[in-house]
């Protein structure tokens, strides 16, 4: 393909454009028929993984898999590889690639990095909150609705967190459910995602937020916030507590 706008529909395909950039790229693959067509080949691979059967690898080859992998992201693929990958005859090559990493599950850097990013993206874009409620009986049933998971909501406000509603969002591939809450002027965000077998990171600051991770049942949570030490351990002991 000779478009030179390919890698823009690349990342519209990915969920990875949104505002402005996201309704430029619709109207540009609108008129292309280039654009149209890689996108109608993204669908057809797509499909046919989700008919393949998969089976669970070993944890001898996840654990192999997953330091290759963590080991090559640390190098910059050249332009060139995207522009080929993004190619009629690359396709299937990377559907293949994209399918491996929805198999294994994420690395401890890669969660602590995309909660962190998630977050602060929420924070400067404006869009912390879709459903705005501090009633527990609102919040719960719109993230089930929305994604798919009903992980516990409570209120903590008699402990100074207040809830303030919810959104969807992504951790590393995953869809997320996100409680969120207000603790004076600032915000927590607790996600929640099925499980994956990943193992999970302990607690880390990263570009200003502290996080933490834990499981509970068939779900992942990770709190995020930039509130002092001794609150965010306050919080994050109150939402490990919480019950169905």
């Amino acid at each position: 393909m000779s478009c030179d706008r390919i890698l823009i529909t690349q990342s519209l395909l990915d969920g990875e454009l949104n505002g402005i950039a996201a309704e430029e790229a619709e109207r540009h693959m609108e008129s292309c028929l280039e654009c149209q067509a890689f996108a109608a080949d993204i669908a057809h691979v797509s499909d046919a993984l989700g008919e393949t059967t998969r089976h669970r690898a070993p944890a001898v080859l996840k654990a192999r898999v997953a330091g290759a992998l963590e080991r090559e992201s640390r190098h910059r693929m050249p332009r060139g590889f995207w522009l080929g990958a993004a190619s009629g005859g690359g396709v299937m090559a990377l559907a293949a690639a994209l399918a491996l990493f929805v198999v294994l599950p994420p690395s401890a850097n890669t969660l602590v990095l995309s909660i962190a990013e998630a977050h602060g993206r929420a924070l400067t874009s404006g869009t912390t909150i879709a459903v705005v409620s501090n009633d527990h009986h609102t919040v719960k049933p719109w993230l089930a609705a929305h994604v798919a998971i009903s992980p516990p909501v409570t209120d903590f406000e008699d402990q100074g967190f207040v809830l303030t509603g919810g959104r969807s969002d992504e951790v590393a591939g995953a869809r997320a459910a996100v409680t969120v809450y207000s603790y004076g002027k600032h915000e927590i965000d607790l996600f929640a995602w099925p499980d994956r077998g990943a193992t999970l990171p302990g607690p880390d600051i990263v570009r200003g937020f502290r996080v933490a991770f834990w499981k509970s049942g068939d779900l992942d949570y990770a709190a995020v916030s930039d509130i002092d030490a001794a609150a965010f351990a306050k919080f994050t002991g109150l939402a490990r507590a919480q019950r169905e």
